[in-house]
């Protein structure tokens, strides 16, 4: 009898053990898995890199990973002040791009108030409508957008592409704006209008104040959304010093026989920088706003 209660106390004690190894080995395979996953994915983002910054050993292929010889920049002086040409890509692109977010952000920003402000019939069916628009593919509207732009006498011009982006960006920036500005309670301009202060003056000591976190995340979303844009800039640009650094690259990708391939990924980071500086500081803002967002009212 003494024996079999000893036995019977050893069974529960064993049986937790096993658990206890089997939990622990089903977190091992998980964390293994996640490191093998991450390894696979962090690959695309490594090659460039150590393509970029490193000179490849002789007689190994340049679209592989390899073990470095020495450290150098070569590729990036070759892609700023050699054929790559990245410091004219850059300061177009710089240039549409802000210039295409900044006419947006104060065309949605005017807009947004007054769809959260105004009352009048149809207001809805119209904020759909314009939602709407984002549902139509772009290459459906190129003809047209080009008809208008060749009209206006903009095709070949960096204005005509930062139009073309910030009619991109103003269906989705101008839904933000106004769930941003839904936020802000109607009372506070009502005492501001109180104290004397005129409609733009409550807009800019106010309204505009309390919605800068959905200013910055709208910007950012407009940004990170026209930088990357290919297709409008190749449609209407034909000159090579007006070209956008997506256009760049591909130009580059295409036009020589023998790639470049330390230059081609020195290029595309040097693409990635400003997007990425972007972020690094603004992201407060997208954080704050992306939150306060999730909270705007219709």
């Amino acid at each position: 009898m003494t024996v079999q209660s000893k036995s019977q106390r050893m069974q529960p004690a064993a049986l937790d053990l096993r658990s206890q190894c089997w939990e622990r080995l089903n977190v091992g395979l998980v964390y293994l898995f996640l490191v093998v996953f991450a390894i696979f994915i962090l690959i695309p983002f490594i090659w460039p890199f150590l393509s970029a910054f490193t000179q490849k050993p002789e007689n190994v292929s340049s679209l592989y990973l390899y073990w470095p010889e020495s450290f150098t920049l070569d590729h990036f002086w070759n892609a700023i002040f050699g054929r790559g040409q990245a410091l004219t890509l850059l300061r177009n692109s710089i240039l549409t791009v802000g210039g295409a977010v900044l006419f947006a952000l104060v065309i949605c920003s005017m807009g947004g108030y007054a769809l959260s402000r105004g009352t009048f019939r149809f207001k809805r069916a119209l904020m759909f409508l314009i939602l709407l628009i984002q549902i139509i593919p772009g290459t459906a509207t190129v003809l047209p957008f080009y008809l208008i732009m060749r009209e206006l006498h903009l095709i070949n011009t960096l204005l005509g592409v930062a139009l073309g982006m910030t009619a991109g960006a103003i269906p989705f920036m101008l839904w933000v704006m106004k769930g941003f500005i839904d936020t802000v309670p109607i009372e506070l301009e009502e005492a501001a209008f109180l104290d004397g202060a005129s409609r733009w003056q409550a807009l800019a000591q106010v309204v505009f104040p309390l919605t800068l976190p959905g200013i910055g995340a709208a910007a950012i979303l407009a940004f990170n959304g026209a930088w990357g844009a290919f297709f409008l800039p190749l449609i209407l640009l034909s000159d090579a010093d007006k070209f956008l650094m997506p256009l760049g690259l591909f130009r580059a990708l295409i036009a020589y026989t023998n790639l470049d391939y330390g230059m081609l990924n020195a290029m595309g980071i040097l693409y990635m920088i400003p997007s990425f500086l972007i972020f690094l500081f603004a992201r407060q803002y997208l954080i704050r706003g992306t939150m306060a967002g999730a909270m705007a009212g219709q």
